[in-house]
């Protein structure tokens, strides 16, 4: 969800990241599942992979510690400082105001600090707790992306980078197949995550950007995308669920983000105006990731004491928190300068 500042931001890829932002609201509003929540599912986390890998560069004279430490500054800041927010605002309600000010919520310092919503994939049979449980579920990906930066920059340093890159990959499937359990921080995953973040970088790197352009290509994509996303299933990256293939999976993640990719330069093409309204959510994603769901407590709340119905509620969400956190985004970044 990071993409590094240069003199004239990308729109296009300003959409792609407001296109998945806009999935992520919809799949935690609980949403109908349907073809936009089951399609928007297969790319709504890789295409954030894909696009810091677009924007990667290495600063001409940085070290690796002043990558790390920028990293930090940009991901591991927003996420410990969202956790101690939702932390002490739930603290306050539930313990302090609860009339048991002893209770620190042990179980969900834990999550903040090992960064999975759960121990153990989905269907583990010995008990797998919510860690993540302030509504921060979302979170996890800002380390998950901060590991994915710093171990793409230890090997793309090199002259195998793509065997490293192969071989990680490797080490993530065969973890994935071995074990139900899931390591702090995405640490099991990261290497997997890689590989998307490689396919953004080689779309830079080797100008590949016309072919978005081309029926052609476009045509093959979406049927790789539909097919591989057909046959491999419903996935959650958050809890290690890669659906039936962790190769279909990066198949239909890579193909559908450089589908949006694609309908971000048409309508950037097409219609400057509207293009120009999307891109602001696509500028202010890292907000909406980290607040989305606190502020949905409230307008459900709102909703509720309006008598709104479960659909029309949901769309109050969806939309509320778009607008409200762009907004809010917009503002703190006008009176930053």
């Amino acid at each position: 969800m990071q993409k590094k500042e240069t003199k004239k931001r990308l729109e296009w890829l300003d959409f792609a990241k407001a296109a998945g932002i806009l999935v992520v609201l919809l799949v935690h509003a609980e949403c109908a599942p349907g073809p936009v929540t089951f399609y928007g599912g297969m790319f709504y986390m890789p295409v954030f992979f894909v696009a810091a890998g677009y924007t990667y560069r290495r600063r001409e004279g940085e070290t690796f510690g002043g990558f790390v430490v920028r990293k930090a500054v940009r991901l591991l800041g927003p996420y410990f400082g969202t956790s101690a927010f939702l932390w002490l605002f739930f603290w306050v309600k539930d313990s302090l105001l609860g009339g048991n000010p002893a209770d620190l919520k042990p179980l969900t310092l834990f999550g903040i600090f090992y960064s999975r919503n759960q121990m153990y994939r989905d269907g583990f049979a010995g008990g797998n707790p919510v860690l993540l449980n302030v509504l921060n579920a979302p979170l996890w990906f800002l380390t998950a992306m901060f590991l994915t930066c710093v171990w793409y920059r230890l090997v793309s340093g090199c002259r195998r980078k793509y065997l490293l890159l192969l071989l990680g990959a490797a080490g993530s499937v065969l973890w994935h197949y071995r074990t139900e359990l899931l390591l702090p921080w995405s640490l099991e995953a990261v290497p997997y995550f890689a590989c998307f973040f490689a396919a953004g970088e080689s779309l830079r790197i080797q100008k590949k950007e016309g072919l978005l352009g081309e029926l052609w290509f476009l045509g093959a994509l979406l049927v790789v995308f539909v097919a591989s996303s057909q046959i491999n299933g419903s996935m959650n990256l958050s809890n290690g669920n890669y659906g039936h293939s962790m190769l279909l999976a990066l198949l239909s993640g890579t193909s559908g983000s450089l589908l949006v990719f694609a309908a971000g330069m048409c309508l950037e093409r097409k219609c400057p105006p509207v293009m120009s309204v999307i891109a602001c959510a696509g500028r202010e994603t890292l907000i909406i990731l980290c607040f989305h769901m606190f502020l949905f407590m409230f307008l459900r709340g709102g909703a509720a004491l309006l008598g709104l119905g479960v659909s029309l509620t949901r769309a109050v969400m969806v939309a509320g928190s778009m607008v409200l956190l762009t907004g809010a985004g917009c503002w703190y970044h006008r009176v930053k300068g």
